[in-house]
């Protein structure tokens, strides 16, 4: 994570004597906060100019096998196709629309997210079906989705009145982007769940700021910032932002498919009532009154549903809901299975402060539906003080009642959930005994009330009596028919139907409704939020979690113009239109650079995840911004713009530098040269995996399982050891865990995903080497490259090794050193050169040259 490390000359520069904060000032002064200045774009005209002034001449072309391999690797992260063109721009155009883009592309925006599978901490708790937002990035950076639509579907894809659906699978793209919100580390049962809580949304405001404007906003959490024109109160106008959306699952279906004969059953339920009313009204006048058992009194509730919020089909109704047959009319309530069991439904209670020692729910529900208390969105359960759910499993609506005694003074809410929808499922308590859960995608769940109290049992519900009179029994039925029932007639008809005094016999029409309910898709989910719309959040006196100040409205930087939100509700909406304004000069500028720092191994601005007075200043402005306007007037295009940049003269260029680039520019920041680049480390497994013939090319889908280091059962939380070679699948496609980490991705800088990571560290040290050597992986690649060497004629065998590893045939004294190689590890294996141990060998030695690791 960022630290801000300031450098006393620029603490005198900041804060002068009277150390007053002049955010205007600030922001005249600074250059990322000035407008774009659109310029012709001439990418090589203006590299050559300032490489004309400092005396420098530009490096030949490179060789066609070395550019072959710079772009193969630059945009699909794997070894040149032997099919691509000849030509240089149809081989651009052809790597550019390669599936293979979109997975080596999706891991640079990965790390802007910080993506991960796992909440951290003991136990290490999952973002379940995270892996989505993963595929949903590959489809999107495949299919050119602009970046500006990016931004705006990862700011407030939950919330955009006409969401981007894919056709083909049915699948609303726009809310996938909102998963990143969850990926944040939490505490192991905080007591302080308020601290906690703070933690994580000062990690969300830290990576949207740094990844979608390069700033760091998050450094104004305790004061106004030392350097840049961003203020304390502009750091809680965007914490209040954040801090009101509550972590869900979302059903990611379009809603034609979600909805699938929903307009038919609905029509089929209004017939069943018309038949069953008329069905009660015979058979209600020939009951025997003085001979029936039923109750002089039926039990009603009070519940008050207002304000309450969610999503699927949580249904807030009025007394009469039914299900289909009819075997009960339900009294006021939510209920998610109104139509099917098959719906996805969460309804989530307002925000309260919690006052009493428990809190019960009564509740209905099936497979292992729940309710759970919600405590400073803190909504992974993991037992011990976080046991606040309730898992009916009954079909008959009870009181189910959790205690909130040490919650006091915490704010809460509460959510009731099909069992797909909860935010972390988890099978414990009483419930754990009830079976196990199916995972057949049905659960539904039915919230009749909820009661805040002191004692240790809910308080009691209200005993109206009832009138064992056709004329009694009638007016109920004319009631449900008319949609004006009471909750007490809803349960004399309920108590009649199931004393068999009152049956629906509906075969036909039931029939028909199973038939369609049947069709009824199961939803798939994928980790997001649910906007709250809450108040504004108080400053934090000294960013002290327990010295709340005065409210700050909700609102973007004060240095962008922005004015407070009114709607809380619409402030994510707000905030994606006001960042991707065109007046907002950071959006195109931090976009552009990135996409130039993957291409040339430094960004224009060469700290991309800040671009404030502790950033470097960009080394061409004037070329920056001319880049940022073209990106913004094409509409956001990734790939046209990136075609544009490998077009470029510069990106052909030789790697190998001058003696006058080495004395004058020794850190290339003109590009008289191509930069050399070490491969990243998933590149660098995935090329091993390719080279042995065991890559896979099959894509999407959930991850595999992480293979560490340790034994599972060493530490808590570990899962199942994943296969060696991750199943051969991309290294995008494997699990990433914030406890277990794979090994060998690690030592060649993986990075953590705490923070925005827009440039990853590249270290040289041992650890690589020995990996190279040693690593269980490694070797067993080596054993199949091997098999794989010795089924080709001798003479071939030595240059297919090199071609494979480097991309380039081998000259005369390297393909003799093979030669000579093979010869000694034959003898050294006391076996043959056509043994594959020893071609084994060859390979491993391949794979540590430094020719093999970096990209001229």
């Amino acid at each position: 994570m960022f630290r801000c490390v300031i450098p006393l000359a620029l603490l005198a520069l900041a804060a002068p004597a009277d150390s007053n904060f002049d955010l205007v000032k600030r922001r005249n002064a600074h250059w990322a906060w000035q407008p774009v200045r659109p310029a012709p774009l001439r990418i090589d005209a203006m590299l050559y100019a300032r490489m004309a002034k400092a005396g420098l001449t530009p490096a030949p072309r490179a060789s066609d096998a070395v550019l072959h391999r710079r772009l193969a690797f630059d945009l699909t992260g794997l070894p040149p196709d032997p099919h691509a063109p000849s030509d240089f721009t149809a081989r651009v155009d052809y790597y550019l629309a390669k599936p293979q883009f979109g997975e080596r592309w999706a891991r640079h925006w990965m790390d802007l997210v910080r993506y991960s599978e796992s909440h951290g901490s003991e136990g290490d708790p999952d973002v379940p079906e995270a892996w989505r937002y993963r595929d949903y990035l590959i489809r999107a950076l495949n299919d050119d989705v602009s970046y500006h639509q990016l931004l705006r579907e990862h700011i407030a894809g939950d919330l955009l009145a006409n969401p981007r659906i894919d056709k083909s699978t049915q699948t609303n793209e726009s809310v996938l982007g909102t998963a990143h919100y969850r990926f944040v580390e939490h505490g192991f049962q905080p007591v302080d769940p308020w601290e906690d809580r703070i933690k994580w949304v000062d990690n969300q405001v830290d990576v949207f700021a740094k990844a979608f404007q390069g700033l760091t906003v998050s450094c104004a959490r305790c004061h106004d910032h030392k350097f840049d024109a961003i203020s304390q109160k502009d750091y809680y106008a965007l914490f209040g932002i954040f801090a009101n959306m509550r972590p869900t699952q979302r059903a990611i279906d379009s809603a034609d498919h979600l909805n699938r004969n929903k307009a038919e059953l609905s029509a089929l339920k209004e017939k069943m009532k018309s038949a069953a009313a008329g069905q009660f009204r015979q058979q209600a006048a020939k009951i025997d009154w003085a001979a029936a058992k039923v109750p002089d009194t039926v039990t009603v509730d009070s519940p008050d549903f207002r304000g309450w919020i969610g999503h699927g089909e949580a249904i807030i109704a009025n007394a009469g809901a039914f299900r289909a047959g009819v075997p009960a009319i339900e009294p006021r309530g939510v209920y998610s299975n109104l139509l099917s069991s098959k719906h996805p439904a969460v309804i989530t209670s307002p925000r309260f402060k919690i006052e009493t020692d428990y809190v019960s729910v009564k509740l209905a529900g099936g497979n292992f539906a729940s309710a759970q208390i919600i405590v400073e969105n803190y909504a992974v359960p993991r037992g011990g003080i976080y046991a606040l759910r309730a898992i009916p499993n009954e079909n008959d609506a009870k009181w189910m009642t959790i205690k909130t005694e040490f919650w006091k003074g915490f704010s809460a809410y509460i959510e009731v959930s099909t069992k797909d929808d909860v935010t972390h499922f988890l099978v414990d308590g009483p419930a754990a005994k009830t079976g196990k859960p199916e995972n057949n995608g049905r659960s539904w769940f039915a919230l009749r009330a909820v009661a805040h109290h002191n004692e240790k049992q809910p308080p009691a519900s209200t005993s109206r009596p009832t009138l064992k009179t056709t004329a009694y029994t009638l007016e109920a039925i004319d009631a449900w028919v008319a949609n004006t029932m009471l909750d007490e007639q809803a349960a004399w008809l309920t108590v009649l139907l199931q004393a068999g005094l009152l049956k629906a016999d509906l075969p036909d029409l039931l029939a028909d409704y199973n038939r369609l309910e049947m069709e009824i898709p199961v939803a798939r989910r994928a980790p997001s939020v649910l906007e709250e719309g809450g108040p504004p959040q108080p400053l934090l006196i000294r960013g002290n979690h327990k010295q709340p100040g005065e409210p700050v409205p909700q609102r973007f930087l004060h240095a962008l113009n922005s004015s407070d939100y009114r709607d809380t509700r619409s402030a994510r909406l707000r905030l994606a239109d006001e960042m991707l304004h065109p007046d907002n000069p950071l959006t195109a500028r931090v976009g552009v650079n990135r996409l130039w720092a993957k291409i040339f191994g430094k960004g224009i601005v060469a700290t991309p995840d800040n671009f404030g007075l502790l950033g470097e200043r960009p080394s061409h402005p004037e070329l920056l911004d001319a880049l940022a306007a073209a990106f913004s007037k094409d509409g956001g295009s990734i790939k046209r713009t990136l075609r544009t940049l490998l077009l470029s003269d510069a990106y052909q260029r030789s790697s190998t530098a001058s003696a006058d680039a080495q004395s004058k520019d020794p850190g290339n920041r003109l590009l008289s040269h191509m930069p050399v680049k070490r491969m990243e480390a998933e590149a660098i497994r995935d090329t091993i995996l390719s080279v042995s013939g065991l890559l896979r090319a099959d894509m999407y889908g959930p991850s595999v399982d992480v293979f560490y280091a340790h034994d599972t059962g060493s530490t808590k939380g570990d899962r199942p050891k994943g296969p060696l070679d991750g199943n051969g699948r991309r290294s995008i496609y494997l699990e990433v865990r914030r406890n277990a980490t794979n090994p060998f991705l690690e030592v060649f800088d993986f990075p953590v995903p705490s923070s925005t990571r827009g440039e990853r560290d590249v270290t040289n040290v041992p650890a690589q080497s020995l990996a190279l050597l040693n690593n269980p992986f490694v070797i067993q690649q080596c054993e199949q490259w091997g098999a794989n060497l010795v089924k080709l004629p001798p003479a071939q065998r030595a240059a297919k090794v090199f071609v494979q590893a480097l991309w380039r045939e081998p000259g005369k004294q390297e393909l003799a050193g093979i030669e000579e190689l093979a010869a000694s590890l034959a003898v050294e294996h006391k076996t043959s050169v056509d043994d594959a141990r020893v071609w084994r060998d060859v390979a491993q030695s391949v794979l540590n040259l430094k020719e093999f690791l970096y990209i001229q």
